[in-house]
C-alpha cells in the first residue's frame, strides 16, 4: 500500500491588524501526518512547525473576514509560504517534507540497523 498523506492547521490563528482590516492572519503551526499500511501493520509519521504567512498587499476587495475562514483556506496559505520559503532557500517543500515522511516509514517497516546481543553476553533467560 502507498503512503497517505493528511496536512492540518491548528485552530488557534495568530492575527494582528493590518491595513485597517481586523484579524488579519498572519502565523499558523501546521502538521502533516503520514501513514501505512503494510502487512495489517500501520506505520505512522509525523512533522509540523509554525510558519508566518505574506500579509504583504492585502486587498480589501477580496480579503476574507476571520470569521469566514476555513482550515483548506488557511492550509493553502500554509502551504504556498512554506514552498515559497523553500524557493528562497529557507526551508523544504511540502513534497519533500512528505518524502521525508515516507522515508521514515520505510525504516520502520525496514529497519536498516538491529541490535544484537554479542556472542560473549550470557543469555538473558539460562538455566543454572
Amino acid at each position: 500500500m502507498a503512503v497517505t498523506y493528511e496536512w492540518a492547521v491548528e485552530s488557534a490563528l495568530q492575527t494582528r491588524t493590518q491595513d485597517g482590516l481586523s484579524d488579519v492572519v498572519f502565523s499558523c503551526f501546521w502538521q502533516c501526518d503520514a501513514q501505512e499500511v503494510d502487512s495489517g501493520t500501520t506505520y505512522t509519521a509525523t512533522t509540523a512547525g509554525e510558519i508566518s504567512l505574506n500579509t504583504d498587499n492585502l486587498d480589501p476587495a477580496t480579503f476574507t473576514a476571520f470569521a469566514d475562514l476555513t482550515e483548506t483556506q488557511v492550509l493553502g496559505w500554509a502551504k504556498a509560504q512554506i514552498d515559497a520559503n523553500a524557493a528562497e532557500g529557507q526551508g523544504i517543500t511540502c513534497v519533500e517534507w512528505e518524502e521525508g515522511l515516507a522515508r521514515n516509514i520505510a525504516k520502520q517497516i525496514n529497519p536498516p540497523t538491529q541490535t544484537l546481543r554479542a556472542p560473549w553476553s550470557p543469555n538473558e533467560s539460562s538455566d543454572s
